[in-house]
């Protein structure tokens, strides 16, 4: 099973872990220093061999620098060593999961769950490993465990949508990429979750390009049958207003569609730009409006689709 919209974040740095007894280690990781803090934990294994704590920081700070092959075996030492530190089978389990052994992988996170079972990010990688092996739903409860613990966790509102997507669950696929969207409004998982979501025929969020930069937005929104704004739409207007703001040679495109009503399409484009010029003095002459009384068509991950009711933001010079 291909899962080319699967988002897995490696955790190089400190999280999910405690700072623990040795200070100097976790310095290095906080200030991402992965090869002093290689070059000086060699040292101490030298020094320690038997030292669970050392093997572990070495083993992390070379897995930081995808070296999983040179990292695992301080890992598993680290591991027998310690065997009730969740910290040492969770890291175990990373770098078996960089090298492709998934068994292993697998193996270790089930581990550290038996130990604590409020490690978040152990379930989060587990979550990651059945999702990768076509084990969907068993993905799908290790991802709401998640959300238990943490709620607000990117990742795992992310996959849990992209769960309900693999298992044609398409009222709450929907309802999972609003909740992500609700809380994430940027970045490439925000735009993805909102090409989903259109493809759903819901545009509740678009994505716009101005310029060189692709942000998404939630729907403009008016008071019904009128032209004045909702104040749902100000926060997404704001936004527009303050990334034009900083780009004095683009002129703003707004462009409204009304399906068989191209009186109020016009006011409503006249709202958007009064409203903008107001709010940001510099955008005076620079906002350019059109109106239609047609469906806007719009691609959403290879579907063209049409909405009756649409708002277009767009840059030209």
């Amino acid at each position: 099973m291909v899962l080319a919209g699967l988002m897995v974040s490696f955790l190089s740095g400190c999280a999910g872990m405690d700072i623990g007894s040795n200070i100097e280690g976790y310095g290095y990781l906080v200030t991402g220093n992965y090869r002093g803090g290689t070059e000086r934990f060699q040292e101490i294994v030298q020094e320690k061999p038997a030292s669970a704590e050392a093997n572990f920081y070495l083993g992390r700070f070379l897995l930081a620098q995808k070296k999983a092959g040179k990292a695992l075996p301080y890992l598993k030492k680290a591991a027998r060593l310690g065997p009730e530190n969740a910290d040492y089978q969770f890291w175990l389990g990373v770098a078996y999961g960089e090298l492709k052994k998934t068994g292993k992988e697998t193996a270790q996170y089930r581990k550290v769950l038996l130990l604590d079972n409020s490690y978040t990010t152990a379930h989060l990688y587990l979550g990651h490993n059945q999702l990768k092996k076509g084990q969907i739903k068993k993905a799908l409860a290790s991802y709401n465990s998640v959300l238990k613990l943490s709620p607000g966790n990117k990742s795992a509102l992310y996959n849990r949508a992209l769960v309900m997507h693999i298992l044609g669950r398409t009222p709450e696929e929907k309802l999972a990429w609003r909740i992500f969207l609700w809380k994430y409004r940027s970045g490439t998982m925000a735009i993805r979750a909102t090409e989903h979501l259109n493809r759903l025929r819901d545009f509740s969020y678009r994505n716009h390009k101005l310029g060189f930069r692709q942000i998404t937005l939630t729907k403009i929104w008016f008071k019904a049958f009128e032209k004045k704004l909702s104040k749902a739409s100000f926060k997404s207007l704001n936004l527009v207003g303050e990334i034009v703001s900083n780009m004095p040679r683009n002129t703003l495109q707004v462009v409204v569609y009304q399906k068989n009503n191209k009186e109020l399409a016009k006011a409503r484009a006249e709202s958007i730009r009064d409203y903008l010029v107001k709010n940001f003095s510099s955008l005076d002459g620079r906002v350019r409006i059109s109106w239609f009384d047609v469906d806007d068509v719009v691609t959403a991950r290879g579907k063209k689709l049409s909405i009756g009711e649409s708002v277009r933001f767009f840059l030209t010079r």
